[in-house]
């Protein structure tokens, strides 16, 4: 589960970030870091207070993410409670806090054996929401145990929004010839359903995840906004999106489909979808997608 939300990370946030001229000319912050040697700085950074409550987790945690042009990410995750000036030091599988870094190819995590992350707050202004501080860590490669060394990291003056988690609903969808699978609250199938919201952006996501070895491995996702309005919307990358990734080296790019909202009533958003995505020579078709949530 912990790889999942690390997998997801903030799309919302970034995604709408690098769409919205005006949210981009905000976000002043920057992250920097020496990763294997190599210099890394983010393009877009930012936080976010992270309210999680499905599949038995239930708690809050800050999250900052800083992302650059070829898509390589780093996240940071931190409890809630540790949110003061001070330095905390994470090891291990079970740790509370994480850090974590997302090419093209891997995902690289202190959150296994014989990782460690070091975090240290330096500042944090909870009147205009922003946080600074230092980091570094030895990571973890997730499809291999090669170490990645983290050092020299530092975040400056980055923003903070709210977000929430949770598994108000479910998601049925068909990849390429395969058959019709459901994705809901209940994970003990490895079938589950994760909503991310962020009131700031307008955005919600629709995460389905099918952790299931075999052919319909992967995460499905669809983004909308949260004053969706009835009728068919063309996936435009902006104001409705949608994607997919099987954790594998191939980066898919979505390059058509539709969401169709078939209706909106209070909280509760019903509709339709269909999807495809290229990567590498294959394409991914996704169809018969079904989907009904409640937000919060």
């Amino acid at each position: 589960m912990k790889k999942i939300l690390s997998l997801i990370a903030c799309f919302v946030l970034l995604q709408s970030c690098s769409d919205d001229s005006e949210s981009n000319d905000s976000l002043t912050g920057s992250i920097t870091a020496t990763i294997d040697g190599q210099n890394w700085r983010s393009n877009i950074a930012i936080g976010a207070i992270q309210s999680a409550n499905f599949s038995g987790i239930n708690g809050s945690i800050l999250q900052i993410l800083g992302t650059t042009s070829n898509s390589s990410t780093l996240a940071i995750n931190i409890p809630l409670q540790n949110l003061a000036p001070g330095t905390y030091t994470f090891n291990g599988y079970d740790a509370t806090g994480s850090l974590s870094y997302t090419s093209m190819t891997d995902l690289y995590s202190s959150d296994e054996t014989d990782g460690t992350f070091t975090f240290t707050i330096s500042s944090y202004n909870s009147d205009n929401g922003t946080i600074s501080g230092t980091f570094s860590g030895t990571l973890i490669g997730f499809d291999s145990p090669t170490p990645m060394s983290v050092t020299n990291g530092t975040f400056n003056n980055i923003s903070i929004v709210s977000q929430q988690l949770y598994s108000n609903g479910n998601m049925s969808l068909k990849l390429n010839s395969g058959t019709v699978f459901n994705m809901d609250a209940d994970s003990s199938d490895n079938l589950f359903l994760i909503i991310q919201q962020v009131d700031e952006a307008n955005k919600i996501v629709v995460y389905g995840n099918n952790t299931n070895p075999g052919a319909d491995y992967g995460i499905y996702s669809i983004m909308i906004p949260k004053n969706a309005t009835v009728g068919s919307h063309a996936i435009d990358g902006n104001n409705y999106d949608a994607g997919f990734n099987n954790n594998s080296n191939i980066t898919y790019t979505t390059t058509g489909g539709t969401i169709n909202i078939t209706s909106h009533n209070g909280n509760t958003i019903v509709g339709t979808f269909n999807f495809t995505a290229n990567g590498n020579s294959q394409t991914m078709t996704i169809s018969q997608g079904n989907f009904s949530i409640t937000y919060n």
